[in-house]
């Protein structure tokens, strides 16, 4: 094979390639031997005579091969998307300037932030799943829909109330920036909007908005942000296991030994470690892995006399708790906690240790850091990607220990480290999925579910709509009752009088949806489902009627909310020129 050139993705640029003008024969090679290439860069290059045939056997459609200046020809696959606006060929993986999707009697599914066709089926492999109401086209290799279906291949981007800049704009560091990019100001306080490489960030495909690097291990890296694996680093320009730890047959880093303070051996049963849970109520945010770090330099915000008060403040609580449903460690043994529990919000995963009897700090996994050690130990320069470790039950001093995730945005799970997802944004497991803000408070209408990862998208489940920021069953409190009315789209059909609803439904006053039934209250008021004898209705609005039938009386509110809210405003009003 001949030497490739190093390019530059910015460099490359499509020809049309027309095979049979040589005069020689190429050899035709079988597909499993075409892609034997060099990675450099992230680019991907295979020698043009690597390929026998025309473009039109490999770009059929009018289509052109895509090739660099040198001649060479630029390959994709599922991970490695072709260049500009240039697609790739998922029965060949090479890049095409143009290339037929989808019957004619059907629609391409089209990633809205790519633009470019989605792929379902690489080189006659597994078939993945297409997004809802998608099939796969096993012919091409693309997602498609019939041709009366409109909806595209991802659901449309949250509606966002006074956007944000966008990546290479002015900004500001009160507003920050759209698109996963940073407000970054020079020394002259020019502020603009740029990818955060330090933190692992870099341009996406569209040009437009930053994304996460992700590497695994042996992979090239710049940046401790981008290794994938739990407990690993980006050493020598490339992720690698941190000290004390291995690889293991997963593509992720184990722990090398397991160790308890004062060199304790941790409990094990059949030879395997005893997993425990334990509360993270009873420890302290400055013991947790969210290290504190200050705006400028390593250096934490707290110093170890500082930290010592924090630890008195919980230790009561803490003794009190030990062996009353702190942890689910035996007797004699308490839980030390390693990392976030994915599976039990509020909850650390660890092992079981036995209680010590000296006091000598130690990492539950992996090595302390360098400036971690006796006889003072301390978490003073502890770096970002490590935390300030504790052992509640046995010890006084602090030690500096690694992390699992660098990353604030990462949730751990089974060796690896997933980035947070919100609402519509794509996923790999449902632990990715978390709402932006913390649940509410128990509704008396409504019931509230975590979302997951369906698809590659975080969604609520069956049964489930997205309200105020959160997966709710919501439940009509009046008419007949039930589920309440949702719109083509499974969303919800919010209301503020009975006007907004459609004939036979009424606004449900405590939930503010559409449900079905009549009203039977008087005019420019509706029910509130509850039943009344005299005038001991709830609310000061409210008033107790009688209904036609004169089987029952219920409580009736005024049907819409602004006017409510006005009159109650008439009322302070009047209420305030009496009193003067």
């Amino acid at each position: 094979m001949p030497e490739l050139l190093e390019e530059d993705a910015h460099t490359r640029f499509s020809v049309d390639v027309d095979f049979s003008a040589k005069k020689e024969r190429v050899e035709k090679i079988p597909v499993r031997t075409i892609y034997n290439v060099r990675r450099e860069k992230n680019v991907v290059l295979v020698p043009k005579s690597a390929i026998g045939g025309t473009s039109e056997d490999f770009c059929p459609g009018g289509g052109a091969l895509v090739l660099s200046p040198t001649g060479t020809l630029t390959i994709c696959d599922l991970t490695e998307d072709c260049p500009s606006t240039h697609v790739c060929n998922p029965v060949h993986g090479v890049c095409c300037t143009k290339l037929p999707t989808c019957p004619k009697t059907k629609k391409t599914m089209v990633n809205f932030i790519t633009g470019k066709p989605i792929m379902c089926q690489f080189k006659q492999g597994r078939i993945m799943p297409c997004p809802e109401n998608g099939f796969c086209e096993t012919t091409t290799g693309f997602c498609c829909v019939p041709g009366v279906v409109e909806e595209l291949a991802t659901p449309p981007p949250r509606p966002v109330e006074n956007e944000r800049p966008w990546r290479g704009q002015q900004c500001s560091p009160s507003t920050g920036c759209s698109g996963g990019a940073a407000c970054i100001c020079g020394a002259r306080g020019n502020c603009m909007c740029e990818c955060a490489t330090d933190f692992g960030y870099t341009l996406a495909s569209d040009g437009k908005t930053c994304q996460r690097v992700r590497r695994r291990l042996k992979e090239k890296c710049k940046t401790d942000m981008e290794c994938s694996a739990a407990f690993s680093e980006c050493s020598s320009g490339g992720c690698r296991c941190k000290r004390g730890f291995k690889r293991n047959g997963d593509g992720g880093c184990e722990p090398i030994e397991y160790r308890c303070v004062n060199k304790a051996a941790p409990l094990k049963r059949d030879e395997k470690l005893v997993t425990c849970s334990l509360k993270n109520s009873l420890l302290s945010v400055s013991s947790s892995f969210r290290s504190l770090k200050k705006s400028s330099g390593n250096e934490t915000d707290i110093n170890d006399e500082e930290f010592e008060q924090l630890m008195r403040g919980i230790q009561n609580g803490t003794h009190h708790d030990f062996g009353n449903g702190r942890d689910n460690c035996p007797e004699e043994h308490y839980c030390v906690p390693v990392f976030d529990d994915a599976a039990k919000p509020g909850y650390y995963k660890g092992f079981c240790c036995p209680s010590p009897s000296e006091i000598r700090p130690t990492c539950p996994v992996g090595e302390p850091h360098d400036s971690s050690y006796p006889p003072d130990y301390g978490c003073s320069r502890c770096p970002v990607d490590y935390y300030c470790h504790r052992d509640a039950v046995a010890t006084e001093k602090t030690i500096c220990c690694p992390k699992p995730c660098v990353s604030l945005e990462d949730i751990y799970h089974e060796g690896q480290c997933f980035s947070m997802a919100y609402y519509g944004d794509s996923c790999h497991i449902s632990s990715q999925c978390v709402y932006s803000k913390s649940p509410d408070a128990a509704e008396e209408y409504a019931e509230v579910a975590k979302m997951e990862c369906v698809r590659s998208i975080c969604s609520c489940p069956a049964g489930f709509s997205y309200a105020d920021g959160q997966c709710k069953r919501i439940m009509c409190s009046i008419g007949l009752r039930g589920e309440p009315s949702i719109d083509k789209s499974g969303q919800l059909i919010r209301c503020e009088r009975s006007s907004d609803c459609s004939m036979g439904h009424m606004c449900d006053p405590n939930t503010h949806v559409c449900c079905k039934g009549t009203n039977r209250c008087p005019k420019d008021y509706v029910e509130t489902g509850e039943q009344c004898t005299d005038d001991n209705c709830r609310g000061i609005n409210e008033i107790c009627h009688r209904t036609k039938n004169g089987k029952a009386k219920i409580c009736c509110t005024y049907d819409d909310v602004s006017m409510m809210a006005m009159r109650d405003s008439l009322n302070t009003t009047s209420s305030a020129s009496s009193s003067v």
